[in-house]
């Protein structure tokens, strides 16, 4: 994965229809539940304390945490740049597993690593895609079933080693972790706007109230006015 547009796409989707219920807040302590009242699927729940926040999904759970910012919400909210910022959210994971096995990387590798040797090997590339790539008998989906794959091809003498994990890594984001990014973001948005609403209306009562209170005083005072004229 590189851009994961496809997991944004994937939240929307999965939580077109949630609402968020607030089940305790106390200052920095929050409880709050995000979930389709109709299904109730693809339920998420945030958790805070001082310098920690919690997610629980469906799937995996994620833990973050930060010295010396009080509220993680701040942190999420200031480093995210209109979007998830997954590079610098998993610096701060003390449970969870951020990466996992990445088919696409290892394929993308194994294709360059073929044509790096077709001049000395012709058919290499071929040879690849029938035996591994394309295979109905191997798969690429796991890192193990990869690495069987790659130990029983065969090109003439020429064999194809699978890398280290100092030489190679084949991790990515894993779309739990990038689903969990996007859940946190989405979910404090819900929650800033809830606080926002009523903020507003207090503007907007307090701007009628002295509306009020002028007309009020300059009804007084043209009453006044009107008495002094008549005597």
């Amino acid at each position: 994965m590189t851009d994961y547009p496809e997991i944004a796409a994937r939240f929307a989707r999965e939580t077109a229809g949630h609402q968020m219920t607030v089940l305790h807040e106390d200052g920095l302590y929050r409880h709050l539940v995000f979930a389709d009242p109709v299904p109730n699927f693809h339920r998420f729940d945030l958790i805070t304390w001082p310098h920690g926040l919690l997610i629980c999904v469906d799937g995996p759970t994620f833990a973050f945490a930060l010295w010396p910012t009080e509220d993680l919400f701040d942190m999420f909210r200031g480093s995210s740049s209109g979007g998830i910022n997954p590079g610098y959210w998993q610096e701060k994971v003390t449970a969870g597993e951020v990466k996992s096995w990445s088919e696409d990387m290892f394929r993308t590798w194994l294709v360059g690593e073929a044509a790096g040797y077709e001049a000395q090997h012709p058919g290499l590339v071929e040879a690849v895609g029938e035996q591994v790539l394309n295979s109905d008998q191997y798969s690429t989906e796991y890192r193990g079933t990869a690495e069987f794959a790659l130990a029983q091809f065969r090109h003439g003498d020429f064999r194809l080693r699978f890398p280290d994990h100092w030489e190679v890594s084949f991790e990515d984001y894993s779309w739990e972790f990038l689903w969990a990014c996007h859940a946190v973001l989405w979910g404090i948005r819900q929650y800033d706007a809830t606080k926002a609403v009523p903020k507003a209306v207090a503007v907007a009562g307090a701007g009628f109230a002295q509306s009020q209170a002028a007309g009020y005083v300059e009804g007084v005072e043209e009453f006044g006015a009107r008495i002094e004229a008549a005597s």
